[in-house]
């Protein structure tokens, strides 16, 4: 998932003709204090980064004259938010507040999710708290998406009528579309807000991107690989790498993020994937990173990459390599990068344990490649993938024992 700032998210809104006040980013507080002067209603200092709930954190700061912004970018530039880095803030036009609503779309369920309600604003998770009814959920329709009906039927069930009702609609709708043009996963807006003249204003803007959509978005993918995060932190060096030569590699896929553990997994897309994550945290393992791979062209490039990863990871006590059968891929393409790797890095295998599992074609030759590899355990062809993963957390329990 690649989470966009507000400066990306408003710049994409706007360019679509939807209204967002006047901002721009800036890392130096001067600078922010020089551009606060053009604009002639006061601004808004937010700290730019990934994440919501910047009000509740101090990180959104109302201001009058350029000297405030100058003094409140002062104090965020070099903070930590969230536990993310503020390297930059954004400055933009305050604007005039007389309603403010919540409205978001997600996908992180099937069907995918509409909220709305007429109390947004910094206090939402508070206000839905007390009031779990303050907040209405709709379906989203794979093919239809979000339609005027649907949102009407929405905003009324949320007590808006009227003029602001018919103006809500239409944010609505507009949104969603740039909701799908963007191959988003997440959109949030909070607060979506009503003027004086009844007009509406995108005031407060999240965006996540699918990341296999990057592709038809040149501009983010050529930012997205030091922007991404693992839904609760910015990505680390390791993992920065193997998702940039997951995007410049052309063909397979390959995810890599880490976790506190110390058993490394290399292991093969969704289902057994997560199937032998999840194996391992039952019997009292702890993985140290979570794989997702596709076969195709380049893989053996990526493999490398990722493999390189695990190894610079300082928590990492042993590796469990398991694939199955049906993964697609001729097993000594994924025998060869790690042989390469361990070679590069001089890896003392009867040191550091290494448990593989590759079945199907090219297990033989696979086994020939890691013979060369003193104390690495390559597993029988009848070898399930519990039997995998249970070697991997024995031998690393066997580990502790010795100490």
């Amino acid at each position: 998932m690649f989470t966009l700032t507000e400066d990306l998210t408003k710049a994409f809104l706007s360019g679509l003709g939807l209204p967002v006040p006047k901002g721009m980013a800036f890392d130096k507080s001067s600078e922010a204090a020089r551009y606060a002067g053009t604009l002639s209603s006061g601004a808004v200092v937010k700290a730019l980064i990934p994440t919501g709930r910047r009000g509740k954190a101090g990180a959104v700061v109302l201001t009058d004259t350029p000297e405030e912004v100058k003094a409140a970018a002062g104090r965020l530039l070099g903070t930590e938010v969230h536990g993310f880095a503020v390297e930059k803030i954004f400055v933009e036009s305050k604007v005039e507040i007389c309603r403010e609503f919540y409205l978001s779309f997600s996908l992180d369920s099937f069907p995918g999710q509409i909220l709305i309600s007429s109390s947004g604003g910094v206090d939402i998770e508070e206000t839905h708290a007390r009031d779990s009814g303050s907040v209405i959920r709709g379906d989203i329709d794979p093919i239809q998406g979000v339609t005027k009906k649907q949102a009407s039927s929405l905003w009324q069930r949320a007590g808006v009528t009227g003029d602001e009702l018919a103006e809500v609609i239409s944010a609505t709708t507009s949104l969603y579309d740039a909701f799908v043009k963007a191959d988003a996963v997440m959109m949030e807006i909070n607060p979506l807000v009503l003027n004086s003249d009844g007009a509406a204003s995108i005031v407060g803007a999240m965006l996540a991107i699918d990341e296999n959509g990057l592709p038809r978005h040149p501009d983010w993918a050529e930012i997205a690989d030091g922007s991404l995060i693992a839904s609760w932190r910015k990505f680390n060096a390791r993992e920065l790498s193997v998702s940039e030569a997951n995007r410049k590699i052309k063909g397979g896929a390959v995810r890599y993020t880490e976790l506190d553990g110390d058993i490394a997994l290399l292991v093969g897309g969704g289902g057994a994937g997560l199937l032998q994550h999840d194996m391992m945290l039952a019997i009292g393992g702890r993985p140290a990173n979570h794989t997702d791979t596709n076969p195709g062209a380049g893989i053996e490039e990526k493999f490398k990459v990722t493999i390189r990863a695990i190894f610079d990871n300082p928590n990492v006590k042993c590796l469990l390599v398991s694939f199955n059968h049906q993964q697609l891929t001729h097993c000594a393409r994924k025998a060869q990068p790690l042989a390469e790797i361990l070679r590069e890095r001089n890896v003392n295998t009867q040191e550091f344990p290494i448990i593989v599992r590759l079945v199907g074609p090219g297990e033989e030759e696979a086994k020939e490649i890691l013979d060369e590899f003193p104390g690495l355990t390559y597993l029988p062809f009848d070898a399930s993938l519990d039997d995998a993963v249970r070697a991997a957390v024995d031998i690393r329990n066997a580990m502790e024992n010795v100490k």
